[in-house]
């Protein structure tokens, strides 16, 4: 294949952890591209976290050499981060100077007004365009009333003017096909990635020091602190469990659920099991993950679950509800355990049988099996 004119719109790219998995999948995926020989720019906001931007003068010092990455500040930061409204100076008018330019266009996430901004200049371009939704289409969780006047506003032709709608796993295409996505416009691509950055394995050791977590095994929640992940099913699960040297680690930042899941943390007893180590960047997570004795990941509405397939990757067996996407994952690659959502006494049973098997789960982790 000839090198093609890519251009990646996204509104937070490789070093917005506090964004969850869509930074890294963009990231991942423009790098593939570009050790492919395509020529690959990304458009992106200063979006890192609810109190911090990228710094000017460290914009693309991370980023690969062969992937152009232009950052447009947002007007506000606390708006990106609260309400994911983001606002990026200058980036209308750079889109609309430069679609012309591009062979093809990939766009993530919906509901984000720099993807709309793309997707209307590509449009008048002429340059076909993909949207990768990554769970983020259909109404889920919170402002229902927002995310309705967005789609009937900024936001009504993304999806029906794209060339292709991907869909991670079959369970966002039968989200797609709710919300009249023709199902011959859904190609199902799973997400990818970057193998490159487990070639070094964590160092659970280092993540143990840090932590004063010393040989205790480690049951580890691992995302973004919002009511849909399932962390207080989480804790009425390890509430139930009986081995006093387990330790429940949560790490993620808080974006809106943090306060009711200390309330319950200590109404169930646990804040001397519990240690909260908030939001893990870079090689600090692929720590967690290898320290791990278990993952837990019980979230709902999860269409892949990227933190799962990396704690397969570090070797960790996980356990996932079963209602969505990151279930059909661990279900084709092995590794791990799928419970219902919401159910407490089973996420515990889960636990309880790797915990006391953790050669044996540990063996039927087989990162090499992680394909599609």
């Amino acid at each position: 294949m000839s090198s093609l004119r890519i251009l990646h719109v996204v509104p937070y790219y490789e070093r917005a952890w506090a964004y969850g998995g869509i930074p890294r999948v963009a990231t991942a995926m423009a790098r593939g591209l570009a050790r492919n020989g395509h020529r690959v720019t990304v458009c992106t906001t200063d979006a890192c976290d609810a109190s911090t931007r990228l710094p000017a003068e460290d914009r693309d010092v991370h980023a690969n050499p062969a992937v152009d990455v232009r950052v447009f500040p947002n007007l506000s930061n606390a708006l990106a981060y609260h309400w994911q409204l983001f606002t990026p100076v200058g980036l209308a008018t750079h889109l609309r100077a430069t679609a012309a330019t591009f062979d093809v266009a990939h766009l993530h996430a919906c509901r984000n007004l720099p993807v709309c901004m793309a997707a209307r200049a590509l449009w008048k371009a002429g340059v076909p365009y993909v949207v990768s939704p990554n769970g983020t289409a259909p109404l889920i969780e919170r402002r229902f009333l927002a995310k309705r006047a967005f789609d009937v506003t900024f936001g009504r032709h993304v999806l029906s003017r794209a060339a292709r709608v991907l869909a991670v796993t079959q369970a966002e295409r039968r989200q797609l096909r709710q919300l009249q996505v023709p199902d011959d416009n859904v190609t199902v691509l799973p997400n990818p990635v970057d193998e490159q950055e487990f070639d070094i394995p964590g160092d659970p050791e280092a993540f143990r020091r840090a932590h004063a977590l010393s040989t205790s095994p480690i049951v580890l929640f691992l995302g973004k602190l919002t009511p849909r992940k399932g962390v207080d099913v989480l804790l009425r699960a390890f509430a139930r469990l009986d081995q006093r040297e387990l330790r429940l680690v949560i790490a993620g930042n808080d974006m809106g659920a943090g306060a009711a899941l200390k309330r319950l943390t200590h109404a169930l007893g646990l804040a001397s099991r519990t240690v909260s180590v908030g939001l893990l960047r870079d090689r600090d997570r692929l720590d967690a993950l290898a320290a791990a004795t278990v993952v837990a990941y019980p979230s709902r509405d999860e269409v892949f679950g990227l933190v799962a397939a990396e704690a397969l990757l570090c070797g960790t067996p996980v356990v996932v509800s079963h209602d969505s996407g990151c279930g059909e994952i661990v279900g084709k690659v092995g590794g791990g355990l799928v419970v219902p959502y919401g159910d407490d006494e089973k996420l515990a049973a889960a636990i309880t049988a790797m915990v006391g098997a953790q050669t044996l789960w540990r063996g039927r982790v087989s990162p090499s099996s992680f394909r599609f």
